[in-house]
């Protein structure tokens, strides 16, 4: 039997930090400021990630990656990502649909959109 359509939703926000490097959506983009976090502070990953974690009724990505271990210190979010993807898969789902929004003054996404896609 076909597991029920889900929903998840998930956000996340970091602080631009200046001279770090900033990476949205896996993708490193040129800019002064990256945004500060243990990890690489990939809000965008961040969000998709616990949307799927909890469309799954998993952890949340803090649980399953705590900001307290040191192993996740600058990890790249894909990591993350990837997790929630097999969890995902294993809990019998398949992804239909991701819809995310990202909330920011700069830097200008457009350019970069479709490397993020």
């Amino acid at each position: 039997m076909k597991p029920a359509t889900r929903i998840g939703f998930g956000w996340d926000s970091h602080e631009f930090v200046l001279g770090i490097p900033l990476k949205i959506g896996g993708v490193a983009i040129n800019h002064p400021k990256g945004l500060g976090g243990h990890s690489d502070g990939d809000v965008l990953l961040h969000a998709i990630t616990d949307a799927l974690l909890g469309a799954v009724g998993a952890p949340d990505i803090g649980t399953l990656f705590p900001p307290t271990d040191q192993q996740w210190k600058g990890a790249d979010s894909g990591v993350f990502l990837n997790e929630a993807l097999k969890r995902t898969r294993d809990a019998g789902y398949t992804i239909g649909n991701v819809d995310s929004s990202l909330i920011m003054l700069a830097p200008k996404i457009g350019p970069h959109a479709g490397a993020i896609a």
